[in-house]
């Protein structure tokens, strides 16, 4: 059925997107595989032909690129170069290589027709394709969590920024295109981009051109230029967004760019299901190599308890990176064009994507359960001690604690700390804001309060308070249901909250005083106001 007016289209997609969006959510799973089961209603309905197909094909690059854009806000250079995040990523992808290579030449004495066909060079690309995992996947996921700013997440972000470099190069070998000579006056480019978006950034204003500033920056300083230089879009809008990572209103921006990415990402799952009809040879591939996605997930386990981190951060990295990707599709498609695979190969691998995130979604709700029952075996890989994610095992003499150091934690932090100076200690898991803070001369620690071991090993016995000052409700959630696991807790447990039902739930986990911050910011305003009156 062909329908080509707009209403219509946006009727059918919406719909489709919230109603199994709200279905997923009700059985427990994330919004996000309700999006993927609308893309296959809407492809086995029929209704995907004419103008919707396109139409989602426009929104769903449109989300991928402000995805890209919005790492590149929270992404340095620096962190790319660190060993965990560029040997992990190359030593996956080739080891990946020869363990899927392997397996696809014995399946193709298995008699299928889609593997008799597979030749050596069609199976090197088949196993590059499925090494990838995905970014827009692995984002969605941190950020569910609350822990795209944490110190696994960084190195997870830094992995996949990684293999989409390895896809880049790939893709521009393939398609035997010499890039632009202008690509050599590249590092000159992005110098003057680099001070122009700067500038432009600093004078705008917090309205409606601030917005349109984060798509200008995507769409025109960044894909645009790297597309008439011969190389890909989606780099330029990784680029664009680096650029300006060291900007004062970066963080801002990333917030403001974040509320369009979730409503454009809703597109691209979709697409996931309208890129073919499935057949029962492509519908038996996917599930045969769907168990290659928990065989990614061990061997990036692996490959990171070899570095110097905890095994905890090893797993939580590994568990997010267990999936395929979006770009082992696009490679996919580079190889349909090239003649090395057949088209049902495509659809294949569109199944496959969507199999391992209705596999890994689950998994990743329940990675801090998972991974509470399971640590007995996880702690065995790797014991070293000198690692840079090590938690404290003693607060020292501090008698009141700050989880949290965002915008409203900091302020807890420096209130408390006029009263009773070095008795306040503050706790984050982003090392970047750890490290400015003390650089800063305060008395802050990294720490991930989320993880049981913290509160199995750590010394609370001089604890008398602590402040749970963390924006994100599934961080808090998460690091209050180890703290209630602690028998004889010392210390009252004072919350921040923004909804009713999150401060019952808090309650529910023994928190002894709940402040509902939008409820009480009137009430505090109108006290502070006629305070100042009176004076």
């Amino acid at each position: 059925m062909e329908i080509s007016n707009p209403i219509y289209i946006d009727a059918i997609w919406l719909s489709a997107a919230f109603f199994c969006g709200v279905l997923a959510k009700r059985i427990g799973l994330p919004p996000l595989v309700g999006f993927l089961f609308a893309g296959f209603a809407i492809n086995f309905s029929g209704l995907q032909e004419g103008n919707l197909n396109s139409t989602i094909d426009v929104l769903a690059d449109i989300g991928v690129m402000i995805l890209l854009f919005t790492i590149g806000l929270k992404l340095k250079v620096k962190e790319l170069i660190r060993p965990e995040i560029w040997v992990s990523a190359s030593l996956h992808v080739i080891l990946s290589i020869l363990a899927f290579s392997s397996f696809l030449l014995g399946l193709t004495y298995l008699g299928l027709s889609i593997f008799a066909d597979l030749g050596f060079h069609s199976t090197l690309m088949l196993s590059f394709a499925m090494s990838f995992s995905s970014t827009v996947f692995v984002v969605k996921t941190l950020e569910a969590r609350g822990e795209f700013d944490s110190y696994h997440g960084k190195i997870a972000i830094g992995i996949l920024v990684i293999q989409d470099i390895f896809a880049v190069l790939f893709i521009a070998v393939s398609d035997q295109k010499i890039p632009s000579l202008w690509i050599l006056a590249l590092p000159i480019i992005l110098w003057l981009l680099q001070k122009i978006l700067s500038k432009l950034l600093h004078q705008m204003e917090h309205g409606e051109l601030f917005s349109f500033f984060g798509f200008f920056a995507t769409f025109i300083a960044g894909a645009l230029i790297f597309s008439l230089v011969g190389l890909k879009a989606d780099l330029g809008a990784l680029v664009s967004g680096m650029l300006l990572v060291n900007h004062p209103k970066a963080d801002e921006l990333y917030n403001r760019m974040a509320e369009y990415k979730d409503f454009f990402l809703i597109a691209f799952f979709i697409n996931v299901g309208l890129v073919g009809l499935p057949s029962i040879p492509t519908f038996s591939v996917a599930l045969i190599l769907l168990p290659f996605a928990l065989l990614k997930g061990l061997l990036f386990l692996y490959i990171l308890s070899r570095f110097s981190m905890q095994p905890r951060t090893g797993y939580l990295t590994a568990l997010s990176l267990t999936n395929f990707s979006e770009f082992g599709l696009i490679v996919g498609i580079v190889g349909l064009q090239i003649g090395l695979l057949p088209n049902e190969w495509i659809v294949a691998l569109a199944l496959l994507m969507s199999f391992s995130f209705i596999l890994a979604a689950p998994l990743n709700v329940f990675s801090h359960e998972i991974f509470d029952r399971y640590k007995g075996i996880i702690l065995k890989l790797n014991k070293k001690k000198n690692s840079v994610d090590c938690e404290p095992l003693d607060f020292g003499n501090a008698e009141i604690l700050v989880v949290g150091l965002g915008s409203i934690g900091k302020h807890t932090f420096e209130a408390l700390f006029e009263t009773h100076g070095n008795k306040v200690l503050g706790l984050d898991y982003n090392p970047d804001l750890i490290s400015e803070l003390q650089t800063q001369g305060n008395q802050v620690l990294w720490a991930d309060v989320t993880d049981s071991e913290l509160w199995d090993n750590v010394d609370c016995k001089n604890i008398k308070t602590v402040f749970m000052t963390v924006s994100d409700y599934s961080t808090n959630l998460n690091a209050l249901k180890e703290i209630a696991r602690i028998k004889d807790r010392p210390f009252k447990i004072f919350s921040l909250s923004q909804y009713t039902e999150q401060t019952a739930k808090y309650r529910s986990l023994g928190v002894d005083y709940v402040f509902e911050y939008k409820e009480n910011l009137g009430k505090d305003f109108v006290s502070n106001a006629l305070d100042f009156k009176s004076m």
